[in-house]
């Protein structure tokens, strides 16, 4: 059969028949080796009529990325948000024994499909109009397995040649037919794709923040959605600097040409106000909304493997949602950015590691290709830390900073070597440790998919860290499909304790005041900005809950007045 591969002759009825009679004649049988399927390339010709799908974050990263794909000419769907149906497509169409990650993204995409084939799109128009953008890796984590996952249940479903395009591999040309691909891998696409991970970070962790607090359910939802639209606009329009349109394209066709592209294009988007001048106004929004800061609300940081902690829906119990209504706020991380930083310091460590190894160039060559490297990696991040600095400053400055993974992995030093890197290696280990020994957090719950096996060696240390420091509540939940009712009832039970803590923080807090909250509380209606959820309150050492910094901050602020009642005990020290 020319031109078919080892893995379609092996899956030919006819070869098979052939294979069978040469085993009874004792014949040898050839070796059928596997090659990746070979697919129809997506090229630079195709955009106008294919739409590039992507999903698997939260509503508001999936919203952004699919603004920052379309600013570069291509057509872009962020598919819909992950159901229990996306997760019985999974089940159906896939492999046994997946993650529960697996199962729903997996699921969510052939689900899409037979959507629009019930919408009266045949299979061939699918296929031909759709291609579907994933990330990969490798390792013991079955995240590795991704890619093969969605080639085989979209076989299974019948969506036979469906393009899968792998993000990280392609190098932006295809060598098959020669031709530009249809998704082109510039320093453009990538800047953009990393202000959409920084904005949703920031906005995902500002309105968790805030909406255990609002007075008027749903008020800061719908501020959000507001906002979303807004930074989708800005991103998909974005102001994109060319070297021609300035005293730069003195460079256009010299040696230098590329290397000053390059930078005036970093540099012009650290320069930009749009995007902070967006944050502003989103500050100002936010501001207008009602609140009720002297609620006591346990702080839980949610944590783990990425796609659990990230999703918001089935896929994690609804975690976040559950953990609200049971009168929790939540503190969720800079999702992605804390990721590519770690990215990069794993990068930094491993090229330590290999210093003075190379034995095929001069040793003045190595040591300036090495500090070249080193020097191009800190820098990296230094950007990625200051981007994110200055959109939290401009959303009022109020968040935590990312943490420094230098920090990280001398924390977990003791627990876990660096050098384990699957999963989130020493991210879990680091950040329990982190925000319990600097009071930011009452309780840490940790989520990852069942039989995870990164997360299973994670959870076995855990439990040294925990015995490590007293009073650490620390919760691993294990997702899936099915369970809901456990996983709640586990996180209740925790979760009493953290709400004790963070009663007993506040009512210290009070008692040692010379003011009763009553007093406290007119004050603040009278004095409405320190309401604000831009109003920066000090975080005084050893009290993590909001209610309880704001209590303590007023009571200072209210110190030079004759206090109403007598003071009875000595002024609460933190």
């Amino acid at each position: 059969m020319p031109g078919t591969s080892d893995r379609e002759r092996a899956r030919d009825p006819a070869e098979g028949r052939r294979r069978r009679s040469a085993a009874r004649r004792g014949a040898a049988l050839p070796v059928v080796h596997f090659h990746r399927p070979t697919e129809r390339p997506f090229t630079a010709s195709q955009r106008e009529s294919t739409t590039i799908l992507i999903g698997g974050l939260s509503p508001r990263h999936d919203k952004l990325v699919e603004a920052a794909i379309q600013a570069m000419g291509c057509r872009c769907q962020a598919l819909p948000n992950v159901t229990m149906e996306s997760y019985t497509a999974g089940r159906e169409f896939g492999n046994n024994g997946l993650c529960n990650p697996t199962y729903f993204t997996v699921g969510n995409l052939v689900k899409f499909l037979q959507d629009r084939e019930a919408e009266g799109m045949s299979k061939e128009a699918i296929v031909d109009t759709y291609v579907f953008l994933t990330a990969g890796s490798c390792g013991t984590c079955r995240f590795g397995m991704y890619e093969s996952q969605y080639r085989l249940a979209l076989e299974n479903a019948g969506f036979h040649g469906f393009r899968v395009v792998l993000f990280g591999t392609d190098d932006g040309i295809d060598q098959s037919s020669g031709e530009a691909a249809g998704l082109d891998l510039s320093l453009d696409f990538f800047l953009g794709l990393i202000t959409a991970f920084d904005l949703a970070d920031v906005l995902n962790q500002y309105t968790y923040r805030l909406r255990p607090y609002e007075v008027v359910p749903g008020s800061v939802d719908e501020v959000t959605s507001r906002v979303v639209a807004h930074l989708y606009e800005l991103v998909r329009n974005r102001d994109r600097f060319e070297l021609e349109d300035h005293w730069t394209r003195l460079a256009v066709g010299t040696r230098l040409e590329g290397a000053v592209r390059y930078i005036a294009k970093i540099l012009h988007l650290t320069r930009s106000d749009q995007f902070t001048g967006a944050m502003r106004e989103a500050r100002d929004a936010y501001d207008q909304l009602e609140f009720d800061p002297f609620r006591v609300r346990p702080v839980v940081k949610v944590m783990g493997e990425f796609w659990a902690q990230t999703t918001e829906g089935p896929g994690n119990f609804h975690i976040h949602r559950f953990l609200e209504q049971e009168g929790a706020e939540v503190y969720v991380d800079r999702s992605l950015f804390t990721r590519l930083s770690y990215m990069l310091f794993m990068h930094r460590e491993k090229t330590r590691d290999r210093r003075g190894l190379r034995q095929d160039e001069g040793r003045l060559a190595h040591y300036l290709r090495y500090y070249r490297k080193m020097g191009l990696l800190g820098l990296a991040d230094r950007l990625l830390h200051r981007e994110n600095r200055r959109l939290i400053e401009a959303l009022g400055g109020t968040l935590h900073e990312m943490l420094d993974q230098s920090e990280l992995e001398l924390l977990a030093r003791p627990y876990w070597n660096w050098r384990t890197t699957s999963g989130e290696g020493h991210l879990e280990i680091a950040e329990n440790i982190y925000y319990h020994t600097h009071h930011l957090c009452h309780m840490v719950l940790s989520l990852k998919p069942f039989t995870c096996m990164p997360s299973t060696q994670s959870d076995g240390v855990q439990v040294r860290v925990v015995e490590d420091h007293p009073g650490m509540i620390f919760l691993p939940i294990e997702t899936s499909g099915d369970g809901e009712v456990i996983a709640h009832s586990r996180v209740q039970m925790a979760l009493g304790s953290a709400r004790a803590k963070a009663r007993k923080e506040m009512d210290d807090i009070v008692a040692a005041s010379p003011w009763t909250l009553d007093e406290i509380k007119e004050w603040a209606d009278d004095h409405p900005h320190v309401k604000r959820p831009s109003y920066r309150v000090p975080h005084a050492p050893g009290v993590v809950g909001r209610a309880a910094n704001l209590a303590l901050h007023i009571s200072g602020l209210m110190g030079a007045r004759t206090p109403a009642r007598p003071v009875t005990r000595e002024a609460h020290r933190v």
